[in-house]
């Protein structure tokens, strides 16, 4: 009975857009194969912003330096890796080191706060930095190769079958949600909307079933395994880097819903009214840490997997910056702001990596100067987005989003239904 309970919480009205979200993420990269590459890196953006948030969203401390359980994580996954650790162990071990790490560096918090404790934590990412490649006294880089795991074809079947899965979750959910609106119009709104999204969904999945079965009665009349890893390894690496996403943005939703979620808010809010509490401020902002610490671990885990060279621009300020732009410009937090936040600040900045060639052949620039632009726009849009919409996008529709909801339904006239 309490499976059947389960089962059925599945299946319910407000989770069709959340199902359509997720399957259409998953048929991305089968309309356009280059879309797999860089989505993949924009995910792990978006899970890195998820983190960030844990911290400076939920819990109110700033922090200049998350790129150091971000880099301690990829690092240690490419280093395990070539011992021949398997991935899937690896993730998890490198998401506990960098949480552990990233405690430690919440120590100082103690006695350092506000934008003090900020610019240590840049102080001490870039000592990491500067110490690793001085120690080295060469370019320190390690290349993983291949990973085992993603040129398996049982990423290809799982792949298939969570697609069909969420498709098929999709349609009972939006049926259900169909069913329970009671206006007329609105119910028949919402019925062309699915439906066209469900079509979509249909064409996209029909291209991606004949592919799959072409690639695979290739395998089996002796496909040359460099075209068996052209397939393979750019979709499995896609599907882990949505998956981690996916479970990031699931593991935090439910870390925010708890007790310790609330107590962070709380203590962000007033930390000496919560300390009256009783609540020890401290050592919930060293939770904080580590579960932020984890979760950047996790999302520089996955990095290795799109980018398997790992390098010490991993200790970079820029993927902190990134990491802070996908937050606020999707919305402090909130849940969704930074994910969706994350995943546009990672488009915006690797489309305008691609243009910088051409900025090079057009202009008097340096390659250093050309090399800035990116991070000279996303920095023009995350001042465009504070000053008109403080909360950030997200967080701005939660707050307002209502009288634009009810000015649609009057211009559409459901009121009248």
């Amino acid at each position: 009975m309490m499976r059947v309970e389960k089962l059925r919480g599945l299946v319910l009205p407000h989770r069709a857009l959340g199902y359509l979200v997720m399957a259409a993420i998953l048929a991305a990269p089968w309309v356009d194969r280059s879309l797999a590459a860089g989505l993949a890196l924009s995910y792990v953006w978006a899970s890195l912003a998820l983190s960030y948030n844990i911290l400076l969203g939920f819990a109110g401390v700033a922090s200049f330096g998350h790129a150091v359980p971000f880099g301690v994580a990829a690092f240690l996954t490419a280093y395990m890796l070539k011992a021949g650790v398997p991935y899937l162990v690896v993730i998890p071990v490198a998401g506990i080191v960098a949480g552990a790490i990233y405690t430690v560096m919440g120590l100082p918090a103690y006695r350092v706060r506000g934008i003090y404790y900020a610019i240590l934590t840049l102080a001490i990412a870039e000592a990491l930095r500067s110490t690793i490649e001085s120690t080295a006294r060469t370019t320190v880089a390690l290349t993983v190769g291949s990973i085992a795991e993603l040129e398996s074809l049982a990423g290809l079947y799982i792949y298939l079958a969570l697609f069909l899965l969420l498709v098929a979750l999709a349609l009972a959910s939006a049926a259900q949600d169909v069913k329970s609106t009671r206006r007329k119009r609105a119910r028949f709104l919402k019925a062309v909307v699915y439906a066209v999204f469900l079509a979509g969904l249909a064409a996209a999945g029909y291209r991606m079933l004949f592919s799959s079965a072409e690639f695979l009665a290739g395998v089996s009349a002796g496909m040359p395994r460099v075209r068996v890893m052209r397939f393979l390894y750019p979709l499995n690496a896609y599907l882990l880097s949505a998956v981690a996403l996916a479970a990031c943005y699931i593991a935090i939703k439910r870390l925010a819903e708890s007790p310790l979620g609330t107590t962070l808010v709380a203590i962000r809010e007033n930390p000496v009214r919560a300390s009256v509490l009783g609540y020890n401020v401290f050592a919930h902002q060293l939770a904080a840490f580590f579960a932020s610490g984890f979760f950047g671990g996790i999302a520089g885990s996955v990095y290795v997997a799109s980018i398997p060279t790992v390098m010490t621009d991993v200790f970079g300020s820029d993927k902190t910056f990134l990491a802070l732009t996908g937050a606020i410009i999707g919305g402090l937090g909130t849940l969704v702001g930074p994910a969706v936040g994350g995943i546009v600040a990672g488009v915006l900045r690797d489309y305008l990596s691609s243009l910088t060639p051409a900025l090079l052949s057009v202009s008097g620039l340096t390659p250093q100067q050309a090399q800035l632009i990116p991070s000279f726009v996303l920095g023009v849009i995350y001042i465009a987005v504070v000053l008109a919409m403080p909360y950030g996008v997200w967080g701005t529709w939660l707050l307002r989003g209502w009288k634009l909801k009810r000015k649609l339904e009057n211009l559409l006239g459901f009121g009248a239904s």
